[in-house]
């Protein structure tokens, strides 16, 4: 497998991509409470609007919560080197770090043991949970080697607008929490328009995977 070859200052990833974690330290910080969810199904998705710079929970074709998050500082792209977020339709590759702390700081994609607190002066790592993404168009097919992730960032102040280094950034307790209700697999569409339109081109999407109908006649049908 390729590693990454195209990296933010937040991102780290290791000269052999296969994701690996190193066990946390005896004296780790406890894993951080969050609220109970309905288990993972199938019907999961995460939506990302760019222009809101919101993410939501989609389960069962309804927005079950939405989070502030930041996407690229450098815009939206998927070229290698160029440090965008990718635009398009994309899944959970793998996830990493289900034990690792609140604040537990990243390395290689390995817990080092360090614990930040929120909006630690100084400090833009990769924190308390990794959700590695995969592109499935041809417009953002390199999201992997560039290790394009979902993950926590210490800079909560900067959430809301964008900030990042081509990865989608959340609060700790945020990213904590979704990780641990969606699966390997999991849509995720990134979009650059507002939640509630993304969404909705989402269901008509998989209406048409369903039934098996060009995107042109369900358009057609629906303006007659």
């Amino acid at each position: 497998m390729a590693w990454c070859v195209a990296l933010g200052r937040a991102q780290s990833p290791s000269l052999n991509s296969s994701p690996s974690l190193a066990p946390p330290p005896q004296n780790a910080a406890p894993t951080v409470a969050v609220t109970p969810a309905p288990a993972p199904v199938l019907e999961t998705a995460l939506v990302v609007s760019i222009p809101e710079q919101k993410l939501a929970v989609v389960m069962k074709d309804k927005v079950y919560k939405s989070y502030r998050i930041s996407t690229s500082r450098y815009g939206e792209g998927d070229a290698l080197g160029s440090w965008c977020t990718p635009i398009g339709r994309l899944a959970v590759a793998t996830k990493i770090g289900g034990s690792v702390p609140l604040g537990g700081v990243f390395q290689r994609r390995r817990y080092t043991g360090e614990v930040l607190s929120v909006n630690a002066p100084g400090r833009d790592p990769i924190v308390s949970r990794i959700i590695w993404l995969r592109g499935l168009d041809y417009t953002n097919k390199n999201a992997f080697h560039r290790c394009i992730y979902i993950h926590g960032t210490p800079e909560e102040d900067s959430l809301g607008k964008k900030a990042s280094y081509g990865c989608i950034r959340m609060r700790s307790s945020d990213v904590i929490e979704i990780f641990n209700w969606i699966n390997i697999g999991t849509e995720v569409a990134i979009a650059d328009k507002a939640i509630g339109r993304a969404v909705k081109d989402l269901i008509e999407d998989r209406r048409l995977v369903a039934t098996n109908t060009p995107k042109s006649e369900m358009k057609s049908d629906l303006v007659r």
